[in-house]
């Protein structure tokens, strides 16, 4: 099946001299919900803590009781959408996600409880003593099973509650002890878990005449799965380097000696380091002779030299993990090209170039040829723009602002990166004279310079916010003035901004002779984007009334979503949020007569330990409200079996995919392509709340989709421009759709100028 997006996403439009509607509110009584708990033999189960909280991760509502004799307990909560969890001794802890209660009467709950498999023993050391306060824990295979760690007492015994019967791994660590891993079969009552103290490990490294090292430079590695990293700092013996205090395990060492100036060959072995011992290992590079002078020519893929800057060429597999001889060399650039490596250890498999100058590096992998003087050709990877910032006299402005960035250069030059062969903009700021908008055609691989930014104190615009009347100044109030190409503020740099005095009146000073906006968004009194001529120095400006939106969110029956957000985004950059209350209630003020797509987000699963996805997805509504009109919304999650999962060779920080039911074009313009992000699904919220973008992989979750053809979108936020990928998907069966992709700004993506 075949549609549009457009015919997906409801058009409202309301009448301003409708009658206000009455909001339907449903009871806010509390329900009765019956809980029955019975075991696989579908016996009752007695004195079984529960405990029921509401589902949007972060409430703190919750309701708890424990079952009676008969296996049954009776909570009351108000409706919603609930995590149940129920604990018992000698049973496996179960945690419902779906446990709804809608308006109305008596809800019943059931849960079976599955026996645990005991896992108990005792921690001893190497001689068979105990052990006491070992911490222990358990790890499953499956993430979402998770069983309280425990603490050997102090005769070293321990034990675990509900564990579930199968396949886990059981770890023991301790201050001052190696750590123990081991893997079992629950279940398993009499484990005896040996745990010995920790090791040391003595380095030498051998010269290839089999002279040891003097002061050797040693790196090693914890290479057990499931450890943490692990940083030793070492001391210097007679007879090598020491590492103190090292758990037991298997480590990588890495030993490294320089064979001549500017190259430097390291060697990577495996050693095993026992509890309560010392270890001896020995990093050798005997019968290692390399050879030398390894040399090139770098070229640009034009042929023309690439003289100065430096070359670093690799040899050997470097990956991680990677055992045996690599290593690495670097030489000065001549100025026709010509480089010499002094001493490598094979032909390089890498080899980078970089330049003096402010310039992307280049990069070139494979086969290199034979080291006799040919040509290299690294092809760019990107390349700049080069301009400078003057006064009108025509002397250098020392500090300015380059969307934002201080390139803090005081003979007022700068460099912009291009990465694709596109029209670039940006704006810089210098105190005391109007920002300046510089539009350049970037190349990839060529090194431009831009026209000289002549700066212009520029003019002075005066005017007034009016209230919907047209007569009464409003006070207080922010006014931004804001460029035409960035209503929708995907740049990283705020709009400027004056607040109105106490009869409405605001300024700006230095205003470029350019077309921008004057945007107000006066929250419950109205807002107004009004277009800013490139000659006008007065403008008054008459807020538009808002509308209200209000509505309730459901799971698509009686079951209300408490926690869920909507967020509004608005034509002309415009953006409101606010959340459903505990009934699922919300309502808001919105622009009047101006295109606003609805989106509520849901956040994951209220659950203690681990990561669920949100129960439900919703779909955006398109809404253009008249002023000062009401208008009910009641938006229900889409129902759908599948799912997709985009996932991008880039950071979060700066990719972000939307996905839109049907063929959709590739938007004709920069103001089309936002269009598009306001109308589009949003992925599922999977922020964990503490960690920074830019430490999240680029991945992707849209789930609940109606099966059919859809279209996606990958953005790629660089500077000066977006990239865009468009891919069509069609969703044919209920598992996991996965599309993988490289980064749109270096793997052919469309540029859109910001």
């Amino acid at each position: 099946m075949r549609w549009s997006w457009v015919g997906l996403l409801a058009m409202v439009l309301a009448c301003a001299e409708a009658p206000r509607p009455v909001m339907k509110r449903w009871p806010q009584e509390e329900v009765p919900v019956g809980v029955r708990v019975v075991d696989a033999a579908n016996q009752p189960g007695p004195g079984v803590s529960l405990v029921a909280r509401r589902a949007d991760r972060g409430s703190s509502v919750a309701r708890g009781g424990t079952t009676d004799a008969t296996g049954t307990a009776r909570l009351q909560v108000m409706p919603g959408w609930y995590v149940l969890q129920a604990e018992a001794p000698g049973f496996v802890s179960v945690t419902r996600t779906d446990a709804r209660v809608p308006f109305g009467d008596e809800v019943r709950w059931d849960v079976t409880l599955e026996r645990a498999a005991p896992v108990a023993g005792r921690v001893v050391d190497l001689e068979g003593r105990p052990v006491a306060g070992a911490r222990l824990e358990l790890r499953f295979a499956n993430e979402d099973v998770a069983v309280p760690p425990t603490e050997s007492d102090a005769e070293g015994r321990f034990h675990f509650d509900g564990v579930p019967a199968g396949a886990v791994t059981l770890r023991a660590e301790k201050d001052a002890w190696s750590p123990t891993r081991l893997k079992l079969a629950a279940p398993a009552p009499e484990l005896t878990v040996v745990m010995g103290g920790l090791g040391k490990m003595r380095v030498r490294v051998l010269d290839p005449q089999q002279h040891r090292l003097a002061e050797p430079s040693v790196s090693i590695s914890l290479e057990e799965e499931g450890e943490r990293p692990m940083t030793k700092s070492p001391i210097q013996v007679p007879e090598g380097i020491l590492f103190l205090n090292l758990p037991a395990g298997r480590y990588h060492v890495s030993g490294r000696y320089e064979p001549s100036v500017g190259c430097e060959w390291e060697r990577v072995i495996e050693v095993q380091v026992l509890p309560g011992q010392q270890t001896e290992a020995t990093v050798s590079f005997e019968g290692v002779e390399g050879f030398g002078r390894w040399r090139g020519r770098a070229v640009d893929d034009k042929g023309r030299a690439l003289g100065g800057g430096q070359v670093m060429a690799w040899m050997g597999e470097h990956g991680e993990g990677a055992l045996g001889l690599r290593g690495r060399c670097e030489a000065r650039v001549e100025p026709d090209g010509s480089f010499a490596l002094s001493r490598v250890t094979g032909p390089p498999a890498q080899v980078v170039w970089d330049s003096d100058k402010p310039s992307p590096t280049r990069m070139l992998k494979g086969a290199l040829g034979a080291g006799t003087g040919e040509a290299l050709v690294f092809p760019p990877e990107g390349g700049t723009l080069k301009g400078r910032v003057v006064r009108p006299d025509g002397q250098p402005v020392g500090y300015f602002e380059v969307d934002g960035y201080f390139p803090g250069n005081q003979r007022g030059e700068y460099v912009q990166g291009v990465w694709m062969n596109h029209t670039y903009q940006w704006v810089i700021d210098v105190l005391g004279f109007a920002p300046a908008l510089v539009r350049a055609q970037g190349q990839v691989g060529e090194e431009l310079q831009v026209p000289d930014v002549v700066l212009d104190e520029g003019r002075t615009v005066q005017g007034r916010v009016f209230a919907r009347n047209g007569r009464t100044g409003v006070p207080n109030q922010e006014v931004q003035l804001v460029e035409t190409f960035d209503l929708d503020g995907h740049r990283s740099n705020r709009p400027r901004a004056a607040r109105t005095d106490a009869e409405g009146r605001f300024q700006f000073e230095h205003v470029a002779g350019r077309l921008q906006y004057l945007r107000v968004d006066a929250k419950d009194q109205g807002t107004v984007l009004q277009a800013l001529e490139p000659d006008a120095s007065a403008v008054r400006l008459r807020l538009v009334p808002n509308a209200e939106l209000h509505g309730s969110v459901t799971d698509g029956a009686r079951v209300p979503l408490a926690g869920v957000g909507l967020h509004v985004r608005c034509e002309g950059g415009f953006k409101m949020n606010t959340g459903t209350d505990q009934a699922g209630l919300y309502s808001m003020n919105i622009p009047g007569d101006r295109e606003c797509f609805v989106h509520p987000v849901v956040t994951p699963l209220n659950v203690r330990d681990g990561h669920l996805p949100p129960p439900v997805s919703f779909s955006p509504t398109r809404v253009r409200l008249a002023p000062g009109s009401r208008h009910a919304l009641d938006p229900t999650p889409r129902q759908g079996a599948a799912s997709l999962k985009v996932s991008v060779e880039a950071s979060l920080e700066f990719v972000t995919a939307f996905v839109l039911p049907g063929d959709v074009p590739w938007p004709r313009s920069p103001e089309s392509l936002d269009a598009l992000i306001r109308a589009g699904f949003n992925p599922e919220d999977d922020d964990d709340g503490f960690t920074p973008s830019f430490m999240w992989g680029a991945v992707f979750h849209f789930g609940h989709l109606p099966l059919g053809h859809y279209t996606v979108f990958i953005r790629d936020a660089i500077d000066g421009a977006d990239a865009v990928l468009r891919m069509p998907v069609e969703l044919t069966g209920t598992d996991v759709h996965i599309i993988r992709s490289e980064r749109p700004g270096l793997g052919g993506g469309r540029p859109y100028t910001r």
